[in-house]
């Protein structure tokens, strides 16, 4: 099964390389924007794992992303996006 997923990212990013797409936007891949310090965007996220206004922690098929930051807050979320406002002071993956 692993292997099949391996295979199908390596088809999905020969195929974006050639249709001259950004890396992940073919497959189900985590799509992740942030704007200066001020926001971030999450697109193809799985859930919200952790939500405070310290920390956020979003589960993506790519692993755990944490946003670490000051009176950090939704702007909005569905079910395939999530976008984080506030003072984001540090970006890691887990």
């Amino acid at each position: 099964m692993k292997e099949n997923k391996k295979q199908k990212r390596g088809v999905l990013s020969k195929a974006e390389g050639i249709l001259d797409f950004a890396t992940g936007t073919l497959g189900n891949l985590p799509n992740i924007t942030l704007y200066g310090t001020a926001a971030l965007e999450i697109d193809n996220f799985k859930s919200l794992l952790d939500f405070s206004p310290d920390t956020v922690r979003v589960n993506t098929s790519d692993g755990i992303v944490r946003i670490d930051g000051i009176k950090l807050h939704l702007a909005f979320m569905s079910d395939e996006s999530i976008s984080v406002k506030g003072e984001i002071r540090n970006l890691s993956f887990e």
